[in-house]
């Protein structure tokens, strides 16, 4: 009786919703279409010579932003957002000011990497995916997000 009762609340638990990351108020659960669409419509614009099959990429001219959707069958498994500036300074505030959002939702990162001009931090987001802050100031001065639907 007591292994049948366990039963069925493991069976209720499994069924709940799991929460996903969010990516610019979008959750990582919805299609890869409904979120290019949703991105399309907040200013961004599909480059159509990148996008293929498995990736939608949108640019950004205002924030000078790139973001690749990595789906498989319409799910997305992966976005990437990057950044890439003329000088290591903007890079490096784009950086600072996400490292500090990031750490009041989810609290300290696992600094993999953390040196002046290459700082790689991942957030524990309890369950809900993987995130990945990535700062490379070394040849051309980027920065980068992954948020991910599986926690790596």
């Amino acid at each position: 009786m007591f292994f049948a009762a366990m039963a069925i609340v493991m069976l209720c638990a499994c069924k709940g919703e799991r929460e996903y990351l969010e990516f610019r108020g979008l959750s990582l659960g919805m299609s890869a279409k409904a979120m290019c669409d949703s991105l399309l419509a907040r200013g961004f614009v599909l480059d159509s010579a990148l996008t293929d099959e498995q990736t939608y990429v949108l640019n950004n001219a205002e924030d000078l932003s790139r973001v690749d959707i990595v789906q498989m069958n319409d799910t997305i498994t992966d976005v990437l957002e990057s950044y890439t500036a003329t000088y290591n300074d903007s890079t490096t505030q784009i950086y600072e000011r996400m490292h500090k959002e990031f750490t009041d939702l989810y609290g300290w990162a696992n600094m993999k990497h953390n040196a002046d001009l290459h700082k790689e931090a991942a957030f524990r987001t309890n369950g809900k995916g993987g995130l990945t802050l990535i700062l490379h100031n070394t040849y051309s001065p980027t920065m980068s997000v992954r948020y991910s639907r599986d926690e790596k």
